[in-house]
């Protein structure tokens, strides 16, 4: 009775009216907005395997040091953003960008959801790099979540070195960044945009944590692979060199030297390298990882699953459809119901 009585009230009271109309409108285009999202299908876990070796590093000649947060680089032709809006925190760092993307799911976003913002964010940009990991992607998630190359794994107030070795050690090659105060990105190569895109998309680049000045950091000379073994060589001494393998495990490390060398084993799926020096600057570099074949190549981990999206999609629109139909009888039982009373 109490129900039929707040109906009542809404259909004789022009404002309630209005806003119950607003209201539904706005429930209605984020029902939409969320229901759009198609499922995916995620591949087994599975770390880097076989015999052959992917060393990223092609000659060191010059380096560029740059910060993707910075505004100066729209000057060098790197056009440069942060996308997302959700409550969860989840935001992406695109680079090179066409068009920015102004639909977000600001409410609970599950992995499909972040797979799918990546997905169009590639699209409209040349790389998309999970921002600030930790405070906006659940572990497990980093697991799964594919098709991006470059994450954004240290920041002044974010160090997400730990999601980075998630991602890597089931699969992912991913190549890192640095951005902020005191962080920046030593990118190989021509200091022009599509040199620095396709550093960044080989791995031809590192991170670099610095405490005063860049000119005070030692520079990497040279990441080779011979004989099965991994040569990494700085301008100076370092405090200590770090190889760090599958699930963030220091496999080796030396202290005081400027070259190092890691024999790497049959069960190592991926090796990268810290080198840290007594003044606390701090070198990160991209991994060497396992691959099948001699050509290397990135297989597809994240494929939408059509039939069940379509499925899907259908079953929403039939309940949709179904509730508007009962609205729709109910309002006419009613206003029939008015009618009788009227007459009699």
């Amino acid at each position: 009775m109490s129900e039929r009585k707040f109906w009542a009230k809404i259909k004789n009271n022009r404002f309630y009216l209005a806003l119950t109309g607003i209201v539904g409108a706005i429930l209605l285009f984020f029902l939409v907005l969320y229901l759009a999202v198609p499922s995916y299908s995620f591949a087994d876990i599975e770390p880097f395997n076989g015999d052959f070796i992917y060393n990223p590093y092609s000659d060191i000649n010059r380096i560029n040091y740059i910060d993707f947060r910075s505004e100066s680089l729209e000057n060098q032709g790197i056009k440069t953003y942060e996308y997302g809006y959700a409550l969860s925190g989840a935001r992406y760092l695109c680079l090179g960008y066409e068009s920015k993307r102004k639909i977000d799911y600001p409410f609970l976003q599950s992995i499909h959801y972040k797979q799918f913002n990546i997905d169009r964010l590639n699209k409209k940009c040349r790389l998309v790099a999970p921002a600030h990991p930790s405070k906006g992607f659940k572990k497990g998630e980093m697991t799964r979540l594919d098709h991006y190359r470059v994450m954004e794994v240290l920041s002044p107030n974010d160090n997400s070195l730990y999601y980075w070795d998630i991602a890597l050690s089931n699969g992912h090659r991913v190549n890192i960044i640095a951005t902020g105060k005191n962080y920046a990105t030593a990118c190989i190569g021509e200091n022009d945009a599509e040199s620095v895109y396709k550093s960044l998309e080989i791995g031809n680049s590192y991170a670099v944590k610095y405490n005063r000045s860049l000119l005070d950091v030692p520079e990497l000379q040279y990441v080779k692979f011979e004989n099965d073994t991994l040569i990494v060589s700085v301008s100076d001494k370092a405090k200590e060199i770090r190889f760090i393998g599958q699930n963030a495990i220091v496999k080796q490390s030396f202290n005081n030297v400027a070259e190092a060398l890691y024999p790497i084993q049959k069960d190592d799926t991926y090796i990268r390298t810290e080198i840290e020096f007594e003044d606390g600057n701090t070198l990160y570099l991209n991994p060497l990882v396992r691959h099948q074949y001699q050509y290397f190549f990135d297989l597809n981990k994240a494929k939408v699953m059509k039939g069940r999206t379509y499925l899907m999609w259908a079953v929403y629109v039939i309940v949709v459809l179904a509730f508007a139909r009962k609205l729709f009888k109910s309002r006419v039982i009613s206003t029939e119901a008015k009618r009788n009373g009227e007459i009699s």
